[in-house]
């Protein structure tokens, strides 16, 4: 059963059926052979949702859309650009660091790539660089926000698989880093090779009024962050705080937004929200069938006796994962997967928060990788290039990036390290 199960999800998505509904109609040919009554699709879908941690979603995306729409953005690529703009392939160094700062506000892969992508990538084509290189720079940095907190696939994945959001989010701030500067050492490489050049010096005193443009939107992670570690708030109290806080912002300090435009962001975040909350709700009956089939407990077999050590497992788990990310949703991946390979680590010995961490980066590797390559082709809308071309350029950045994944799963002191030492 379990085999025609996959086998029909996989026709499913192959017909070019959203993948909510690749699910959904693969379960609903499961409970209908197995004369199951088809309430349970109603019963686990709604079960699914129902959960606290889970409104963070909709308040993270409404702040991250409250900060770009109120010029957070381009404060931000200000503060970058005076920095390290006039180095050689500089924009693109800017680039991936304002996709950095702008990770620790948005919690989006797309949304971030959208936001940051619609101001840098005009500008770099501006200075010469190629559309589909800006294309493949902002595909890869945009996903950092999956990675750095406060992130939404970490909500997903700590509430589908029990585990502490709050650890998740600190464990995900030295890889975030980690990975971007391993973007940025790959694009100052082809920025040179290239020709790439960058803007002119900035002045001390031009450097010091970005920096005090741009200190209030970065106040946000840390009282984010530091709300969380204090213990006065949760996960979904601090998403709470941060549309507080962003409102504040763009509409009383900056005053760039009035509220017609917080009306039009609000529909925007039910739309994103609903379609997220809709593959959760959906993927949890998937979820169950594959405990109910004892899955998780025939793959913790499996794995015992083709894999010699947690390693060689992380080895398949990784290849798998890649695999699976090329042409699969990340919160479908999540929710599918999760709840079966978290018990198979666990009989390895290994620290669920650092799978969570492995598992989320082989997401975003995944999200710009061809066919689906959501934030790369995203990246290849805002450049107007072919998805083909921006595909070709981001081999190097992936390569990159894979290095890392590497370099995390071998040595998970990296990962740990930081949420060790908070919260013990």
């Amino acid at each position: 059963m379990i085999v025609w199960l996959l086998l029909s999800l996989f026709v499913f998505i192959a017909m070019g059926i959203p993948i909510a509904f690749s699910i959904g109609l693969s379960s609903l040919l499961y409970l209908v052979v197995s004369d199951i009554p088809l309430s349970l699709i109603a019963q686990r879908s709604v079960m699914g949702v129902f959960s606290y941690s889970f409104l963070a979603i909709p308040f993270f995306v409404l702040s991250g859309m409250i900060m770009e729409r109120g010029g957070t953005t381009r404060r931000l690529m200000k503060l970058a650009n005076s920095f390290v703009g006039h180095f050689k392939g500089g924009l693109a160094v800017v680039d991936i660091v304002v996709s950095m700062m702008f990770a620790a506000l948005s919690g989006s892969g797309v949304g971030g790539t959208a936001a940051v992508g619609a101001i840098m990538i005009p500008s770099m084509k501006k200075k010469g660089y190629s559309g589909a290189f800006a294309a493949a720079v902002e595909g890869t940095s945009g996903v950092l926000a999956s990675i750095i907190p406060p992130s939404l696939t970490i909500v997903i994945i700590g509430v589908t698989g029990g585990v502490s959001i709050g650890r998740m989010f600190f464990a995900g701030i030295v890889p975030g880093i980690i990975c971007g500067l391993a973007l940025i050492v790959v694009a100052l490489i082809i920025s040179r090779k290239r020709g790439y050049g960058g803007d002119e010096k900035s002045t001390w005193r031009a450097r010091f009024s970005a920096m005090k443009h741009a200190i209030l939107p970065l106040v946000n992670p840390i009282i984010i962050l530091g709300g969380i570690f204090g213990g006065i708030f949760t996960v979904t109290e601090a998403a709470v705080v941060s549309v507080v806080y962003s409102l504040i912002l763009s509409m009383v300090i900056y005053r760039e937004m009035d509220f017609k435009d917080l009306i039009e962001i609000c529909i925007k975040t039910i739309r994103i929200s609903c379609a997220i909350l809709i593959i959760i709700a959906i993927s949890s009956l998937f979820a169950w069938i594959l405990t109910a089939e004892r899955v998780p407990q025939r793959l913790t077999v499996f794995f015992s006796q083709v894999s010699p050590n947690k390693y060689v497992f992380f080895l398949y788990i990784n290849m798998l994962l890649l695999l699976l990310g090329t042409f699969m949703e990340s919160s479908a991946l999540v929710l599918i997967l999760i709840p079966t390979l978290l018990p198979v680590a666990a009989a390895f010995g290994i620290d669920p928060v650092h799978f969570g961490i492995i598992f989320l980066i082989n997401l975003t590797i995944g999200a710009n990788t061809p066919p689906l390559g959501v934030t790369l082709m995203t990246g290849a809308k805002i450049a107007e290039v072919p998805f083909y071309s921006a595909a070709k350029e981001v081999i190097p950045f992936l390569g990159a990036m894979v290095v890392a994944l590497l370099l995390f799963t071998v040595f998970p002191q990296i990962v740990l390290w930081l949420p060790n030492m908070v919260f013990g």
